[in-house]
């Protein structure tokens, strides 16, 4: 996997202050690549609302000034004033932040040995992170995560989304994703968890992880007073190539998966869409994960329609047409954010 400090950015609406916040929290992180700064002054550059966004979003952070001026790579004991910054670039026009967003992610460290991050996308965008110790998580749309990463663990909780973790390997830092009631814990490996709605899935693309149960909403300090290397009664083991899928208290499925099946599992890392043989009611519901507009299926006969193709995310125009062309199907707009699939009459 490439392993850069990169938003992408897909089909969204009201995607500049979205995208404001998430470049403020890595900024407040302090641990921006020289790429991820010559990145951000590039996305500061590229419209003038930008830089007028960022700074509506960083007034209502303390200390934000500094975080800002060090972007040069310049330490700084003195205050700046943001707008000194931001005025080369342009004459911006300010725009109203959204202060509930940046409230959820909020970063704040409580000890010098411990390091707290919230990273959230929205709908339609996509994250890869790197930290300090060489892991990378790439979230994928409409996720959450939290981490806490200290000198004892490295700690994940996924509230919601999907999102693909590659591990580094450190033998004194266990790196455990906690979700729903479940904690994963890497074993030197590279897996992917998504939280549905239904159920909760873990895949491993390579190495090994250990699914454990917990008590139902744990802390992350309750987690990082676990003795994880003890091996409890439940827990599991899944290795590359291994899927498993958690329903309520059930016990966890278990399946193998596919070289392909994989591989079209993890085409969303690539900006694509791959079915093979799905029901036309998955595949609507996938798209819909990428996308502002909600399509909906108006016939419970088109349910069962079996859909192969790839697609880009977010291009739902191409697969309304593809529908129209080869299933007999007209699409109808209601409203800005609803289409209705019929069958042609």
């Amino acid at each position: 996997m490439k392993s850069s400090n990169k938003v992408v950015t897909l089909h969204t609406a009201n995607q500049i202050d979205e995208e404001a916040s998430i470049w403020l929290v890595r900024l407040d992180n302090g641990n921006l690549s020289e790429q991820s700064r010559k990145e951000l002054k590039a996305w500061l550059a590229a419209d003038e609302r930008h830089p007028a966004a960022l700074k509506a979003m960083a007034d209502i952070w303390d200390d934000m000034d500094e975080i800002l001026n060090n972007l040069d790579g310049k330490v700084s004991t003195k205050k700046v004033s943001l707008w000194s910054i931001f005025k080369p670039l342009s004459q911006p026009v300010m725009l109203a932040a959204s202060i509930s967003f940046v409230a959820l992610i909020l970063w704040m460290t409580m000890s010098l040995d411990v390091k707290k991050s919230s990273y959230i996308t929205i709908k339609g965008q996509q994250l890869e992170t790197t930290f300090d110790d060489g892991s990378i998580i790439h979230l994928n749309t409409n996720s959450h995560i939290e981490t806490e990463f200290s000198d004892e663990k490295r700690i994940v909780k996924l509230i919601k989304g999907e999102a693909l973790f590659e591990v580094a390997h450190d033998a004194n830092r266990p790196f455990i994703v906690y979700v729903g009631d479940r904690l994963v814990q890497a074993i030197g490996t590279e897996f992917v968890i998504h939280v549905k709605p239904e159920n909760i899935q873990v895949t491993v693309t390579d190495g090994k992880v250990k699914m454990s149960k917990v008590q139902g909403e744990s802390s992350i300090a309750d987690i990082k007073a676990m003795n994880n290397a003890v091996i409890k009664k439940g827990d599991v083991y899944l290795t590359k190539g291994e899927k498993a899928i958690v329903t309520g208290n059930e016990k966890p499925t278990l399946m193998k998966i596919a070289s392909d099946n994989m591989t079209r599992e993890l085409s969303w890392l690539n900006g694509k869409l791959i079915f093979d043989n799905e029901s036309l009611f998955d595949v609507i519901e996938e798209i819909n994960r990428y996308i502002d507009v909600t399509i909906v299926l108006k016939e419970s006969s088109l349910h069962d329609l079996k859909i192969s193709g790839r697609f880009d995310l977010g291009d739902s125009d191409a697969l309304i047409e593809a529908l129209e062309l080869s299933f007999n199907i007209k699409s109808q707009r209601l409203s800005a954010n609803k289409i209705l699939l019929t069958k042609k009459t």
